[in-house]
């Protein structure tokens, strides 16, 4: 049985969290700790968190950028629907993780964080939702063995 996103993300992060050097403790506890600091505080915290990642290691990161992402990651979860038989909740949950990723990897940062959280989950979802509409229409355009033998006769 699969495990919830949420229990996914914490072990690694409680894996990557041994492994950070002490400036980068330091980074990720002020990033985590939201009772002191206001949400553009910690959104250019998480600007430094994924100037970090891009600089590597990236393995060391990305729990990193996942966990403090986690609460809204687990919200779009229900916003995604599966494709059906092809594509199932397991498999949408891996894709949102990855495209998170690669928008932390690749995603234009500005000076000020303001908004990187926003546009981080933005980007995330709307790949993610492009995939599905291509799952979609693809598996419409396909015809079941079944089919193909129907036709064929």
């Amino acid at each position: 049985m699969a495990t919830s996103l949420a229990a996914d993300l914490s072990e690694d992060y409680r894996r990557a969290e041994g492994d950070l050097p002490e400036p980068a403790s330091a980074l990720l506890s002020r990033a985590r700790d939201s009772s002191i600091y206001g949400t553009r505080e910690r959104d250019r915290l998480l600007t430094d968190i994924v100037a970090a990642y891009r600089a590597g290691p990236r393995q060391l990161w990305a729990p990193v950028i996942l966990d403090l992402l986690a609460p809204a990651l687990v919200e779009l979860l229900p916003l995604l629907r599966p494709e059906l038989p092809v594509v199932d909740n397991e498999e949408i949950r891996q894709q949102l993780v990855m495209e998170t990723l690669r928008a932390a990897a690749v995603m234009p940062i500005h000076e000020r964080g303001g908004d990187t959280k926003v546009r981080l989950l933005a980007r995330a979802y709307k790949y993610v939702v492009r995939w599905l509409v291509r799952e979609g229409s693809r598996q419409h355009c396909q015809l079941s063995f079944e089919a193909l033998e129907e036709v064929t006769r």
